[in-house]
């Protein structure tokens, strides 16, 4: 995943740079393999992906050669966290794996600069190299860090595990999901016309309501929203606000309709929520928001568009620019519903 802070931050020591990982991942990870992808000496790209079995080392070299190879990284950093060996230190844990990656990233002209070996990504973990039996130290207070206080600045969290971050989507009781459902199917027997223009004033107008409401949305009014949001125009068109300054306000309202909404309904709020936070380099929960969209909805065609454009990672900053080009199609839906209103009036 991308980096999701806007502006580099400076590191002088390598400590600090393993203790920014769970900062630049969102979380702190465990029985990982951390790619740190370097570009003109900053952190370009963090990736992580669970440490394989034995048998599965050589596909993994395969499997990350095409997105480093998109992004045109010739150098990266690896850092296996995991608990300690039995043979420590004369032999790291998932030392072949480090060793096939090597060989095999270096054959496509990505250089493995360093690969270190950390137990967690807690303060005073002790870290230790691959390449260099000389190169060690410990990890200064993550949490005290200069990546700590920038990440909280923009409004970013840090979780404790990827567990954790998924708990933030996790599902309102199957008893309000049965209700909100029930309430969706009496709708279906109502003559529905679904012009998007009014929805989509319904759907911004409920963007504007969340920094100031107090509590839950009430169930008629989350089954309003979910019935808008399967209007294709106005899903589509919601991705527009991701342009704003509004757009974490729009990305808490993404995530309470994911938790709050039925399928397969729920996979629409759930797409909005991945492409949001993408888009601001949060590759994590938009990797969360994308396993709930596909859960209530296998197969849903923008849930698998995001998801390759996170597979490859597709640069932040491209997914901004095509936030501003459905930000022009809100506009017009939102100017028509503004004329239909006045002319309904008069």
């Amino acid at each position: 995943m991308p980096s999701a802070l806007s502006k580099p931050i400076r590191v002088r020591e390598a400590g600090d740079l393993y203790a920014a990982i769970p900062h630049l991942m969102g979380f702190h990870p465990a029985d990982s393999l951390v790619v740190l992808v370097l570009k003109d000496h900053l952190v370009n790209m963090t990736m992580r992906v669970d440490l394989p079995r034995p048998r599965h080392r050589g596909f993994l070299a395969a499997q990350l050669e095409g997105p480093l190879q998109e992004q045109g990284a010739t150098e990266v950093i690896l850092v296996v966290v995991c608990p300690p060996s039995e043979h420590m230190p004369e032999e790291l844990p998932h030392e072949p794996l480090v060793t096939t990656l090597k060989l095999e990233l270096g054959g496509v002209g990505i250089e493995v600069v360093e690969a270190v070996w950390l137990p967690s990504c807690q303060k005073d973990a002790r870290w230790l190299c691959y390449l260099d039996i000389d190169c060690h130290g410990t990890l200064p207070d993550p949490q005290l860090s200069a990546m700590a206080g920038a990440s909280a600045h923009e409004g970013n969290v840090t979780f404790e595990s990827r567990a954790a971050m998924a708990a933030i989507a996790a599902l309102d009781p199957p008893e309000a999901l049965e209700r909100r459902s029930t309430l969706l199917d009496e709708l279906v027997t109502t003559s529905y016309d679904p012009d998007p223009r009014p929805e989509l004033r319904r759907v911004s107008d409920a963007i504007d309501a969340v920094e100031h409401r107090k509590g839950s949305l009430p169930d008629k009014e989350i089954v309003a929203l979910a019935r808008a949001l399967s209007v294709p125009e106005v899903r589509d068109a919601s991705m527009g606000f991701a342009a704003q300054p509004r757009s974490r306000l729009a990305e808490r309202l993404w995530l309470e309709l994911t938790r709050a909404s039925p399928a397969p309904e729920r996979a629409e709020p759930a797409c909005l929520l991945a492409f949001y936070a993408y888009q601001r380099g949060d590759g994590g929960i938009a990797s969360i928001a994308l396993d709930a969209a596909d859960e209530a909805c296998p197969g849903h065609a923008l849930s698998k568009l995001i998801r390759a454009a996170v597979s490859a990672a597709f640069p932040p900053s491209e997914m901004r620019a095509l936030s501003a080009k459905y930000l022009d199609s809100a506009h017009e839906l939102l100017a028509g519903a503004q004329s239909s209103s006045g002319r309904s009036q008069s």
